[in-house]
Protein backbone atom coordinates (compact mmCIF):
# COMPACT_ATOMS: atom_id res chain seq x y z
CA UNK A 1 0.00 0.00 0.00
CA UNK A 2 1.46 3.42 -0.94
CA UNK A 3 2.28 5.80 1.91
CA UNK A 4 -0.20 8.63 2.37
CA UNK A 5 0.83 11.97 0.92
CA UNK A 6 2.17 14.40 3.46
CA UNK A 7 0.22 17.55 4.12
CA UNK A 8 1.57 20.65 2.37
CA UNK A 9 3.16 23.01 4.88
CA UNK A 10 2.55 26.19 2.90
CA UNK A 11 -1.19 25.45 2.75
CA UNK A 12 -1.53 24.79 6.47
CA UNK A 13 -3.87 27.31 8.16
CA UNK A 14 -1.82 30.09 9.72
CA UNK A 15 1.49 29.32 7.98
CA UNK A 16 1.03 31.84 5.11
CA UNK A 17 0.12 34.53 7.66
CA UNK A 18 3.20 33.63 9.72
CA UNK A 19 5.44 33.96 6.67
CA UNK A 20 4.02 37.35 5.67
CA UNK A 21 4.31 38.58 9.25
CA UNK A 22 7.96 37.60 9.62
CA UNK A 23 8.84 38.94 6.16
CA UNK A 24 7.59 42.41 7.06
CA UNK A 25 8.94 42.35 10.61
CA UNK A 26 12.39 41.05 9.76
CA UNK A 27 12.64 43.40 6.77
CA UNK A 28 12.30 46.36 9.09
CA UNK A 29 14.78 44.84 11.52
CA UNK A 30 17.39 43.86 8.89
CA UNK A 31 17.22 47.26 7.20
CA UNK A 32 17.92 49.31 10.31
CA UNK A 33 20.49 46.98 11.88
CA UNK A 34 23.41 48.63 9.96
CA UNK A 35 21.63 51.94 9.28
CA UNK A 36 20.78 53.08 12.81
CA UNK A 37 24.41 53.09 14.02
CA UNK A 38 25.34 55.14 10.93
CA UNK A 39 22.51 57.54 11.79
CA UNK A 40 23.99 57.96 15.28
CA UNK A 41 27.46 58.62 13.84
CA UNK A 42 26.04 61.27 11.50
CA UNK A 43 24.68 63.00 14.59
CA UNK A 44 28.10 63.16 16.22
CA UNK A 45 28.36 59.85 18.09
CA UNK A 46 31.73 58.09 18.17
CA UNK A 47 32.42 54.39 17.58
CA UNK A 48 31.45 53.57 21.16
CA UNK A 49 28.10 55.32 20.68
CA UNK A 50 27.48 53.41 17.47
CA UNK A 51 28.28 50.15 19.21
CA UNK A 52 26.04 51.12 22.09
CA UNK A 53 23.10 51.28 19.67
CA UNK A 54 23.47 47.59 18.80
CA UNK A 55 24.11 46.68 22.45
CA UNK A 56 20.88 48.40 23.53
CA UNK A 57 18.97 46.71 20.72
CA UNK A 58 20.06 43.21 21.70
CA UNK A 59 19.70 43.85 25.44
CA UNK A 60 16.11 45.01 24.98
CA UNK A 61 15.47 42.01 22.75
CA UNK A 62 16.60 39.53 25.40
CA UNK A 63 14.67 41.25 28.19
CA UNK A 64 11.50 41.22 26.10
CA UNK A 65 11.95 37.55 25.22
CA UNK A 66 11.87 36.74 28.92
CA UNK A 67 8.49 38.51 29.24
CA UNK A 68 6.68 37.00 26.25
CA UNK A 69 5.05 34.21 28.26
CA UNK A 70 3.43 36.76 30.57
CA UNK A 71 2.26 38.82 27.61
CA UNK A 72 0.70 35.80 25.92
CA UNK A 73 -1.09 34.82 29.11
CA UNK A 74 -2.49 38.31 29.75
CA UNK A 75 -3.03 39.63 26.23
CA UNK A 76 -3.47 36.52 24.10
CA UNK A 77 -1.72 35.71 20.85
CA UNK A 78 -3.27 38.34 18.58
CA UNK A 79 -2.68 41.31 20.86
CA UNK A 80 0.83 40.18 21.67
CA UNK A 81 1.69 39.90 17.97
CA UNK A 82 0.19 43.32 17.32
CA UNK A 83 2.19 44.78 20.20
CA UNK A 84 5.41 43.25 18.83
CA UNK A 85 4.85 44.57 15.31
CA UNK A 86 3.99 48.07 16.55
CA UNK A 87 6.98 48.27 18.89
CA UNK A 88 9.30 47.07 16.14
CA UNK A 89 7.94 49.41 13.47
CA UNK A 90 6.52 52.66 14.84
CA UNK A 91 9.64 53.88 16.72
CA UNK A 92 11.47 54.03 13.38
CA UNK A 93 9.38 57.05 12.41
CA UNK A 94 10.36 58.80 15.65
CA UNK A 95 13.98 57.77 15.18
CA UNK A 96 14.10 59.47 11.79
CA UNK A 97 13.26 62.81 13.41
CA UNK A 98 16.51 63.14 15.37
CA UNK A 99 20.08 61.91 15.01
CA UNK A 100 20.99 62.63 18.64
CA UNK A 101 22.21 59.58 20.51
CA UNK A 102 19.72 59.57 23.40
CA UNK A 103 16.52 59.50 21.29
CA UNK A 104 18.14 56.93 19.03
CA UNK A 105 18.89 54.70 22.02
CA UNK A 106 15.35 55.10 23.38
CA UNK A 107 13.68 54.24 20.08
CA UNK A 108 16.12 51.39 19.54
CA UNK A 109 15.21 49.93 22.93
CA UNK A 110 11.52 49.97 21.95
CA UNK A 111 12.34 48.30 18.65
CA UNK A 112 14.37 45.66 20.48
CA UNK A 113 11.39 44.89 22.70
CA UNK A 114 9.20 44.40 19.64
CA UNK A 115 11.83 42.21 18.02
CA UNK A 116 12.05 40.03 21.12
CA UNK A 117 8.29 39.47 21.06
CA UNK A 118 8.23 38.60 17.35
CA UNK A 119 11.16 36.18 17.52
CA UNK A 120 9.78 34.12 20.39
CA UNK A 121 6.21 34.11 19.06
CA UNK A 122 7.40 33.28 15.55
CA UNK A 123 9.36 30.17 16.48
CA UNK A 124 6.59 28.90 18.76
CA UNK A 125 4.02 29.50 16.01
CA UNK A 126 6.13 27.64 13.41
CA UNK A 127 6.23 24.53 15.59
CA UNK A 128 2.61 24.85 16.74
CA UNK A 129 1.17 25.21 13.23
CA UNK A 130 3.27 22.45 11.66
CA UNK A 131 1.27 19.60 10.10
CA UNK A 132 1.67 16.19 11.69
CA UNK A 133 5.18 14.87 11.07
CA UNK A 134 6.24 18.08 9.25
CA UNK A 135 7.70 20.19 12.03
CA UNK A 136 11.10 20.37 10.36
CA UNK A 137 9.62 21.62 7.09
CA UNK A 138 7.60 24.28 8.90
CA UNK A 139 10.64 25.47 10.84
CA UNK A 140 12.72 25.49 7.65
CA UNK A 141 10.12 27.55 5.80
CA UNK A 142 9.91 29.93 8.76
CA UNK A 143 13.70 30.24 8.69
CA UNK A 144 13.62 31.06 4.98
CA UNK A 145 11.11 33.84 5.66
CA UNK A 146 13.47 35.25 8.28
CA UNK A 147 16.61 34.91 6.15
CA UNK A 148 15.35 36.42 2.88
CA UNK A 149 15.21 40.01 4.19
CA UNK A 150 18.80 39.66 5.38
CA UNK A 151 19.87 38.33 1.96
CA UNK A 152 18.39 41.37 0.21
CA UNK A 153 18.82 44.18 2.72
CA UNK A 154 22.17 43.46 4.39
CA UNK A 155 24.22 43.86 1.19
CA UNK A 156 21.92 46.68 -0.01
CA UNK A 157 22.12 48.81 3.14
CA UNK A 158 25.37 50.63 2.21
CA UNK A 159 23.97 51.47 -1.24
CA UNK A 160 20.72 52.75 0.24
CA UNK A 161 22.61 54.98 2.66
CA UNK A 162 24.66 56.42 -0.21
CA UNK A 163 21.67 56.89 -2.52
CA UNK A 164 18.99 58.28 -0.19
CA UNK A 165 18.81 60.60 2.77
CA UNK A 166 19.35 58.71 6.02
CA UNK A 167 16.04 59.89 7.60
CA UNK A 168 14.15 58.42 4.63
CA UNK A 169 15.92 55.07 4.99
CA UNK A 170 15.34 55.07 8.75
CA UNK A 171 11.62 55.75 8.22
CA UNK A 172 11.38 52.61 6.08
CA UNK A 173 11.91 50.71 9.30
CA UNK A 174 8.15 51.11 9.79
CA UNK A 175 7.69 48.02 7.59
CA UNK A 176 6.66 45.74 10.49
CA UNK A 177 3.46 47.75 10.89
CA UNK A 178 2.37 46.44 7.48
CA UNK A 179 2.14 42.97 9.04
CA UNK A 180 -0.85 43.97 11.19
CA UNK A 181 -3.57 42.74 8.77
CA UNK A 182 -2.14 39.21 9.05
CA UNK A 183 -1.55 39.08 12.81
CA UNK A 184 -5.21 38.54 13.73
CA UNK A 185 -5.60 35.42 11.60
CA UNK A 186 -2.19 34.16 12.70
CA UNK A 187 -3.04 34.65 16.37
CA UNK A 188 -6.34 32.81 16.01
CA UNK A 189 -4.68 29.93 14.17
CA UNK A 190 -2.04 29.46 16.88
CA UNK A 191 -4.62 29.68 19.66
CA UNK A 192 -6.75 27.08 17.89
CA UNK A 193 -3.81 24.67 17.84
CA UNK A 194 -2.45 25.38 21.32
CA UNK A 195 -5.71 25.74 23.22
CA UNK A 196 -7.80 23.21 21.30
CA UNK A 197 -5.37 20.49 20.18
CA UNK A 198 -6.43 17.64 17.91
CA UNK A 199 -7.52 14.37 19.61
CA UNK A 200 -4.61 12.72 17.74
CA UNK A 201 -2.18 14.77 19.82
CA UNK A 202 -2.91 12.85 22.98
CA UNK A 203 -3.38 14.25 26.48
CA UNK A 204 -1.72 17.51 27.42
CA UNK A 205 1.45 17.24 29.46
CA UNK A 206 2.56 19.37 32.38
CA UNK A 207 5.42 21.79 31.83
CA UNK A 208 8.68 20.83 33.49
CA UNK A 209 11.09 23.08 35.45
CA UNK A 210 13.18 25.33 33.23
CA UNK A 211 16.45 23.87 34.52
CA UNK A 212 15.36 20.37 33.53
CA UNK A 213 14.42 21.50 30.03
CA UNK A 214 17.63 23.49 29.59
CA UNK A 215 19.77 20.49 30.54
CA UNK A 216 17.96 18.42 27.94
CA UNK A 217 18.50 20.92 25.12
CA UNK A 218 21.99 22.02 26.16
CA UNK A 219 23.83 20.39 23.23
CA UNK A 220 21.70 21.96 20.45
CA UNK A 221 22.00 25.34 22.18
CA UNK A 222 25.78 25.00 22.46
CA UNK A 223 26.06 24.17 18.74
CA UNK A 224 23.81 27.13 17.92
CA UNK A 225 25.97 29.44 20.04
CA UNK A 226 29.15 28.34 18.25
CA UNK A 227 27.83 28.67 14.70
CA UNK A 228 26.03 31.98 15.26
CA UNK A 229 29.21 33.35 16.86
CA UNK A 230 31.06 32.57 13.63
CA UNK A 231 28.33 33.98 11.41
CA UNK A 232 27.88 37.08 13.54
CA UNK A 233 31.62 37.76 13.43
CA UNK A 234 31.63 37.67 9.62
CA UNK A 235 28.53 39.85 9.34
CA UNK A 236 30.06 42.42 11.68
CA UNK A 237 33.63 42.61 10.35
CA UNK A 238 33.38 41.69 6.64
CA UNK A 239 34.26 45.26 5.51
CA UNK A 240 37.35 45.19 7.74
CA UNK A 241 38.92 41.85 6.79
CA UNK A 242 38.18 41.95 3.03
CA UNK A 243 40.21 43.75 0.36
CA UNK A 244 37.51 46.24 -0.61
CA UNK A 245 33.78 47.12 -0.57
CA UNK A 246 32.98 45.01 -3.64
CA UNK A 247 34.51 41.89 -2.13
CA UNK A 248 32.81 42.59 1.21
CA UNK A 249 29.42 42.83 -0.52
CA UNK A 250 30.09 39.65 -2.52
CA UNK A 251 31.14 37.83 0.63
CA UNK A 252 28.09 38.93 2.60
CA UNK A 253 25.80 37.93 -0.27
CA UNK A 254 27.47 34.52 -0.48
CA UNK A 255 27.07 33.95 3.26
CA UNK A 256 23.47 35.16 3.59
CA UNK A 257 22.13 33.55 0.39
CA UNK A 258 23.68 30.19 1.22
CA UNK A 259 22.40 30.42 4.78
CA UNK A 260 18.85 31.15 3.60
CA UNK A 261 18.77 28.12 1.29
CA UNK A 262 20.41 25.86 3.88
CA UNK A 263 18.00 26.94 6.61
CA UNK A 264 15.07 25.97 4.40
CA UNK A 265 16.58 22.78 3.01
CA UNK A 266 17.80 21.41 6.34
CA UNK A 267 14.37 21.92 7.84
CA UNK A 268 12.95 19.72 5.09
CA UNK A 269 15.67 17.12 5.62
CA UNK A 270 14.96 16.94 9.35
CA UNK A 271 11.57 15.37 8.59
CA UNK A 272 13.21 12.59 6.58
CA UNK A 273 16.41 11.68 8.41
CA UNK A 274 17.68 12.18 11.94
CA UNK A 275 19.09 15.70 12.43
CA UNK A 276 22.25 14.60 14.31
CA UNK A 277 24.25 13.26 11.30
CA UNK A 278 23.44 16.42 9.33
CA UNK A 279 24.53 18.50 12.31
CA UNK A 280 27.91 16.73 12.37
CA UNK A 281 28.40 17.36 8.65
CA UNK A 282 27.44 21.02 8.94
CA UNK A 283 29.60 21.65 12.01
CA UNK A 284 32.51 20.13 10.09
CA UNK A 285 31.61 22.38 7.16
CA UNK A 286 31.76 25.42 9.44
CA UNK A 287 35.17 24.31 10.72
CA UNK A 288 36.53 23.96 7.17
CA UNK A 289 34.93 27.23 6.06
CA UNK A 290 36.45 29.20 8.94
CA UNK A 291 39.85 27.64 8.21
CA UNK A 292 39.63 28.75 4.56
CA UNK A 293 38.61 32.25 5.62
CA UNK A 294 41.60 32.39 7.97
CA UNK A 295 43.94 31.38 5.12
CA UNK A 296 42.41 33.93 2.76
CA UNK A 297 42.55 36.77 5.28
CA UNK A 298 46.17 35.97 6.17
CA UNK A 299 47.29 35.98 2.55
CA UNK A 300 45.19 38.81 1.03
CA UNK A 301 46.65 37.94 -2.40
CA UNK A 302 44.85 35.97 -5.11
CA UNK A 303 42.61 34.38 -2.49
CA UNK A 304 39.18 35.65 -3.52
CA UNK A 305 37.97 32.18 -4.48
CA UNK A 306 39.32 30.72 -1.25
CA UNK A 307 37.49 33.39 0.77
CA UNK A 308 34.22 32.87 -1.09
CA UNK A 309 34.54 29.09 -0.75
CA UNK A 310 35.03 29.50 2.97
CA UNK A 311 32.01 31.78 3.26
CA UNK A 312 29.95 29.29 1.23
CA UNK A 313 30.81 26.44 3.61
CA UNK A 314 30.21 28.63 6.66
CA UNK A 315 26.92 29.93 5.24
CA UNK A 316 25.63 26.39 4.75
CA UNK A 317 26.39 25.59 8.39
CA UNK A 318 25.18 28.97 9.68
CA UNK A 319 21.76 28.56 8.08
CA UNK A 320 21.33 24.80 8.29
CA UNK A 321 22.24 24.50 11.95
CA UNK A 322 19.75 27.21 12.88
CA UNK A 323 16.91 25.02 11.63
CA UNK A 324 18.37 21.76 12.92
CA UNK A 325 19.11 23.02 16.42
CA UNK A 326 15.61 24.47 16.71
CA UNK A 327 14.06 21.19 15.55
CA UNK A 328 16.23 19.21 17.97
CA UNK A 329 15.52 21.55 20.87
CA UNK A 330 11.74 21.39 20.37
CA UNK A 331 11.86 17.60 20.02
CA UNK A 332 14.05 17.07 23.10
CA UNK A 333 12.03 19.49 25.23
CA UNK A 334 8.65 17.93 24.51
CA UNK A 335 5.39 19.66 23.55
CA UNK A 336 4.69 21.05 27.02
CA UNK A 337 7.93 23.05 27.13
CA UNK A 338 7.88 24.86 23.80
CA UNK A 339 7.87 28.35 25.32
CA UNK A 340 11.00 27.73 27.41
CA UNK A 341 12.67 26.21 24.36
CA UNK A 342 11.81 29.15 22.10
CA UNK A 343 13.10 31.72 24.59
CA UNK A 344 16.31 29.75 25.24
CA UNK A 345 16.98 29.21 21.53
CA UNK A 346 16.43 32.88 20.62
CA UNK A 347 18.60 34.08 23.50
CA UNK A 348 21.28 31.61 22.42
CA UNK A 349 21.13 32.97 18.88
CA UNK A 350 21.40 36.60 20.01
CA UNK A 351 24.12 35.81 22.54
CA UNK A 352 26.13 33.88 19.96
CA UNK A 353 26.00 36.77 17.52
CA UNK A 354 27.23 39.20 20.17
CA UNK A 355 29.91 36.90 21.57
CA UNK A 356 31.29 36.16 18.10
CA UNK A 357 31.58 39.83 17.19
CA UNK A 358 33.23 40.63 20.51
CA UNK A 359 35.65 37.68 20.30
CA UNK A 360 36.77 38.40 16.74
CA UNK A 361 37.18 42.10 17.46
CA UNK A 362 39.32 41.28 20.50
CA UNK A 363 41.38 38.77 18.51
CA UNK A 364 41.97 41.33 15.77
CA UNK A 365 43.10 43.90 18.32
CA UNK A 366 45.47 41.51 20.12
CA UNK A 367 46.68 39.55 17.08
CA UNK A 368 44.99 39.38 13.64
CA UNK A 369 41.63 38.57 12.06
CA UNK A 370 43.22 35.40 10.70
CA UNK A 371 44.12 34.27 14.22
CA UNK A 372 40.55 34.91 15.34
CA UNK A 373 39.08 32.82 12.53
CA UNK A 374 41.59 30.05 13.23
CA UNK A 375 40.47 29.94 16.87
CA UNK A 376 36.80 29.85 15.80
CA UNK A 377 37.58 26.97 13.44
CA UNK A 378 39.07 25.01 16.35
CA UNK A 379 36.00 25.67 18.50
CA UNK A 380 33.64 24.45 15.77
CA UNK A 381 35.76 21.30 15.43
CA UNK A 382 35.18 20.65 19.12
CA UNK A 383 31.44 21.21 18.61
CA UNK A 384 31.37 18.73 15.71
CA UNK A 385 33.19 16.17 17.84
CA UNK A 386 30.76 16.71 20.73
CA UNK A 387 27.74 16.08 18.49
CA UNK A 388 29.40 12.98 17.00
CA UNK A 389 30.24 11.53 20.41
CA UNK A 390 26.75 12.29 21.73
CA UNK A 391 25.36 10.10 18.96
CA UNK A 392 27.76 7.27 19.74
CA UNK A 393 27.31 7.28 23.53
CA UNK A 394 25.07 4.42 24.75
CA UNK A 395 22.45 5.22 27.36
CA UNK A 396 19.91 2.82 28.77
CA UNK A 397 20.94 0.11 26.32
CA UNK A 398 20.31 2.27 23.26
CA UNK A 399 22.46 4.08 20.77
CA UNK A 400 22.08 7.80 21.00
CA UNK A 401 20.67 9.88 23.76
CA UNK A 402 18.56 7.02 25.07
CA UNK A 403 15.78 9.30 26.24
CA UNK A 404 12.24 9.24 24.89
CA UNK A 405 12.50 12.96 24.21
CA UNK A 406 15.40 12.64 21.78
CA UNK A 407 13.79 11.87 18.44
CA UNK A 408 14.06 13.21 14.95
CA UNK A 409 11.28 15.54 13.92
CA UNK A 410 9.89 12.90 11.56
CA UNK A 411 9.04 10.83 14.63
CA UNK A 412 7.75 13.81 16.62
CA UNK A 413 4.02 13.67 15.97
CA UNK A 414 3.05 15.68 19.00
CA UNK A 415 1.59 19.15 18.76
CA UNK A 416 3.02 22.26 20.35
CA UNK A 417 1.31 23.85 23.31
CA UNK A 418 2.36 27.00 25.15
Amino acid sequence: MPAPAKESVIRTPGIPHLLVTVLFCFSGFALLLPVTPAWAVSGGADEFGAGLVTAVLMSATVLAQLCVRTALRKLGWTRTLVLGALLLGLPAVLQALSDHLLPILLTTALRGAGFGIITVCGSIAAAALAPRGRQGAAIGLYGLGIALPQVVLTPAAPWLMDSFALPAVIACGVLPVLALPWTRTLGRAVEARTLRPSPQDGPAQAAEPATTVLRRILLPLAVLLVVTAAGGAVLTFAPQFTAGPALAAAGLLTLTATAALARWGCGELADRIAPRPISVILATSACAGLALIAVAVASQRDTVLVLLAGLLLLGAAYGGLQSLTLVQAFTRAGPANQHITSVAWNIGYDAGTGVGSLALGLAAQIATFSAGFTAMSAVTAVAALAVLLAGARPAGGRTGAGRPHVRSSRDDESRTRC
